[in-house]
């Protein structure tokens, strides 16, 4: 009987998995987003969690500010098969439309994506990243591809001239002068010619118009070789490729550094905090 349980709960998450919207995303270029949870193990994920939605956000280039009537909502409760308990995660979009023929504004779940998975108390957190996780990045690709997202606002480029192509500084001194100059911070993007995270980074990110934009509107972009070693000491602390850095001018220090491409995130959170700045 117990086996029966976890097979049917296996079932659930398999089902959840393959669910797709029925709508496309094309001039969804603003929401509110929001968490809501049931359960006090799970209500404390929320800021963590509508953190993630407001840099994916940023990476989408939608507005997340004063949108009451579309709302992107993360949904997370438990539900159980016997003893056997599972969470289920759902991301919805809600929004107000109008009927054909008609005036009259109704409010309809215009995307919705479900998964998941069974409730173990010591791996909740992990699973629950991982959950919210799939399902931003299934929104991020039909947004991008009802969109066009990648052909229209970011720009083709290729490591080898990536500096040039995006007018970054390739040279740390010569940054620093700049900064100096202009008053701004310097970004340090640290890489290598062979990490395909780099590439990533390079590619998904950094070479996105709206967001080179608040790079180059606070900071001086320089984009330095790991393995050339020519850079400050304080810059060889991380060896893992790629690091984001950023830089008081005046004094050099570091005061944000983001490892690896998992924290594109949290860089794009920072990004947004330095608006009007």
């Amino acid at each position: 009987m117990k086996h029966l349980k976890l097979i049917l709960l296996t079932l659930v998450a398999t089902l959840s998995i393959k669910a797709q919207s029925f709508y496309v995303l094309t001039g969804v270029n603003s929401y509110d987003p929001i968490v809501i949870s049931e359960g006090k193990d799970l209500v404390v994920f929320n800021d963590d969690i509508k953190s993630l939605m407001q840099a994916q956000a940023l990476e989408l280039d939608i507005n997340t500010r004063g949108n009451p009537s579309r709302v992107l909502a993360f949904i997370i409760s438990k539900f159980s098969v016997g003893n056997t308990i599972g969470v289920r995660v759902s991301l919805e979009l809600g929004e107000y439309v109008k009927r054909k023929g008609s005036e009259e504004e109704v409010f309809a779940l215009s995307y919705v994506g479900k998964r998941s998975f069974a409730y173990v108390k010591e791996d909740l957190e992990d699973d629950l990243a991982d959950t919210v996780e799939e399902l931003l990045e299934a929104f991020s690709t039909q947004y991008k591809d009802d969109n066009k997202k990648f052909s229209k606002s970011k720009k083709v480029v290729t490591h080898e001239t990536f500096d040039k192509d995006m007018a970054y500084e390739n040279n740390y001194k010569v940054a620093l002068e700049k900064a100096k100059k202009e008053g701004k911070k310097i970004m340090v993007f640290m890489t290598t010619a062979y990490c395909p995270w780099c590439r990533k980074l390079e590619n998904r990110i950094l070479s996105q118009t709206h967001i080179d934009k608040r790079i180059k509107a606070t900071h001086v972009p320089v984009m330095l070789n790991y393995d050339k070693k020519e850079f400050p000491e304080n810059l060889k602390k991380s060896s893992i490729v790629p690091t984001l850095y950023i830089l008081n001018a005046k004094t050099e220090k570091i005061e944000e550094t983001f490892v690896g491409f998992a924290a594109r995130n949290m860089f794009l959170n920072y990004l947004k905090s330095q608006d009007g700045k």
